[in-house]
């Protein structure tokens, strides 16, 4: 009764009422997910429904309060509701699942929510609750945190920024050959130990290990000869995976034999690698492989180790690993790496740091290497417990239950940072600025319109794309030039010139619930109409398009004959934004890149970019953020 007259006295009875029927979704369970799920009971909040794909590790039990170790690998969802369920006047209810998966969560699930919150740690599911909440209108506050950094922020579709209206930094990607065949870096041998060596040991036991996908990566070279040898190096791998399941202890050294000694032998021969001034590799010696070892050795988590040591560290984390394959469900399965698993994490810190030696590359203790393949940046349980507070207490701006502050508008709502993430202040711990209007540049929230179409699997079998683009010009008035793309899968359906599929049936061309069309104007104009992204959701009615505004977007200037063609670019990546404090991964263009005009008869037909970024951010040179929640 305390609880609820505190709260009473800040937002009055007839509020407090409200207060008690929202629903409001909570994305993330972790960091800040534990406190603000606190804070949400405590606000008496209706209902609340928590998502959140994690299981529980032993690294969240020093700031994830509602965790325990008897919790660990149970989800992190069904735990937290749990342990606040003897303190609780609120509905509350626990999910598992990729927020992403649209058939789990469809769009009308969404729906049902006054209000969401993310407190999340991945960059990619972000961005797509953000585009949810911009696809129905519902407020989102956003938060993050990452050591003593951390931020909130509201966002009201349609009136303020959006998530994406301002660029954020992207996990950093390795080339290939510089994984495989040119470490200069730490963190380039531990990519090498963990993602490729150890996951293709322990982990991916299915067959063909090593081939699926070659011809499709990001090799960071043109070399034909070191392309060659990488992809011969992934199928030589099989004999190291058989000795791996085979649970034949003594031939561990034939790994290290395979993998530093005629591996690197064969890189030597590969000349242009070396014509550059690169510091050539130094194979083990024969002799180094052929000693005795300390099969008790364990080095402390603070220590380098000689060369010896590390070749010990890795025979002997090499066959627990084995024993733990013999069992016939962990041979089904794999082993994942885990930070926490003393086992998987000495046979990558070993694995890692012998190759560093070899490529003359400063070698680091069990720790370093620890929170290089863990991704870690130190987590504080005080920042999240701040940041979550400010998030519950904004939403009470947010949904207007707030007396004093009715009366003003959006803008009038704050922002907040702590001062070392803002840059705005030193002279306090917090800065609070005032929310901006949408970035007009940016693809997710002024550059398209968006809208939901409802259908029934009925429509899905009948509608064909040429129907339902005729369906589409007619009720937004578009002209007969216009193109239709798939943006989960970058494909073009329809085009002016291109209209090959409109006879196939939407089913045939795999739309399904969740699908993002994009519809676009591609008339010669110097107004065109703004393109809707319209998202398809499974319904009753065989068709239903939504309402929407008739907006129009200025056209470009025709090429002239000297210059290129421009490319067919619906490419509006307008590189997203707030300060990314928690975690993520990248996500594709918004609206895609659509393929080239061909040389010929319309060649100079004038083109339309949609989206274009004044930014000049490129993803690919952001460093390596790692973030927590």
């Amino acid at each position: 009764m305390v609880r609820e007259s505190n709260i009473i006295q800040i937002i009055g009875e007839t509020e407090y009422a409200r207060l008690r029927k929202i629903r409001c979704l909570l994305v993330g369970a972790g960091g800040i997910g534990s406190e603000l799920l606190k804070d949400l009971i405590l606000m008496n909040f209706g209902e609340i429904s928590v998502v959140d794909l994690d299981t529980i590790d032993l690294s969240n039990l020093n700031r994830q309060f509602l965790f325990r170790q008897k919790d660990i690998k149970k989800s992190k969802s069904s735990v937290a509701v749990k342990a606040v369920e003897h303190c609780n006047n609120s509905k509350l209810q626990a999910y598992q699942g990729n927020i992403m998966d649209t058939k789990e969560f469809p769009l009308h699930w969404f729906d049902q929510f006054d209000i969401l919150f993310n407190a999340l740690d991945n960059l990619a599911a972000r961005r797509y609750v953000n585009k949810i909440s911009q696809f129905l209108k519902k407020p989102l506050i956003e938060s993050g945190t990452a050591g003593f950094d951390g931020y909130i922020q509201p966002i009201i579709p349609g009136q303020s920024e959006c998530f994406d209206c301002t660029s954020k930094e992207t996990p950093k990607t390795y080339p290939v050959c510089t994984i495989r065949s040119t470490p200069s870096q730490p963190v380039h041998c531990v990519v090498w130990a963990k993602d490729f060596l150890f996951n293709q040991l322990f982990n991916d036991l299915s067959e063909g290990e090593g081939q699926e996908g070659e011809t499709s990566k990001d090799w960071g070279s043109d070399d034909v000869d070191e392309i060659k040898r990488i992809q011969e190096e992934s199928q030589e791998l099989k004999e190291l995976q058989d000795i791996v399941r085979s649970g034949d202890m003594k031939r561990v050294t034939r790994m290290l034999e395979k993998l530093f000694v005629e591996d690197i032998a064969k890189l030597l021969k590969i000349e242009n690698l070396w014509k550059n001034g690169r510091t050539k590799p130094v194979a083990l010696a024969k002799e180094n492989l052929e000693g005795e070892y300390d099969e008790t050795l364990l080095l402390s988590v603070d220590q380098v180790g000689t060369l010896e040591e590390q070749i010990a560290e890795f025979i002997n984390s090499s066959k627990r690993l084995m024993k733990r394959l013999i069992g016939a469900e962990a041979n089904a399965q794999g082993i994942e790496f885990d930070k926490d698993d003393e086992d998987t994490l000495r046979f990558v810190s070993s694995a890692s740091n012998i190759r560093s030696l070899i490529f003359g590359i400063p070698v680091q203790s069990i720790f370093d290497i620890k929170k290089i393949a863990g991704n870690i940046i130190p987590a504080v349980a005080s920042t999240n417990g701040i940041i979550a507070g400010l998030s519950s207490l904004i939403s009470l701006r947010v949904l207007q239950l707030l007396p004093e502050t009715k009366d003003k508008g959006v803008l009038d709502i704050n922002m907040a940072f702590t001062s070392k993430a803002s840059n705005i202040s030193n002279d306090r711990y917090l800065s609070n600025p005032k929310l901006a209007r949408p970035n007009c540049k940016c693809v997710v929230c002024s550059r398209v319109l968006r809208g939901v179409v409802k259908m029934s699997d009925d429509g899905l079998k009948e509608i064909t794309l040429g129907g339902l683009v005729e369906e589409l010009r007619g009720k937004y008035d578009f002209p007969e030039d216009i193109s239709l793309m798939d943006t989960q899968d970058q494909r073009l359906l329809i085009d002016y010139d291109f209209d090959d599929l409109q006879g196939k049936t939407l089913g045939e061309m795999g739309l399904k619930e969740g699908s993002v069309l994009l519809f676009s104007d591609e008339m010669d104009e110097d107004q065109i109409r703004k393109p809707i992204e319209l998202y398809l959701s499974m319904g009753q009615e065989r068709l239903v398009l939504p309402d929407l505004p008739a907006e129009y977007i200025e056209g470009q200037t025709p090429v002239r004959e000297e210059e290129e063609p421009s490319e067919i670019s619906a490419n509006a990546d307008a590189n997203d934004g707030v300060i990314i404090l928690d975690d993520d991964l990248p996500e594709d263009n918004q609206l895609g890149d659509k393929r080239p005009l061909d040389s010929g008869d319309d060649a100079d037909r004038k083109r339309v970019k949609i989206g274009d970024n004044d930014d000049g951010d490129d993803d690919d040179d952001n460093d390596d953020v790692i973030e927590l929640d």
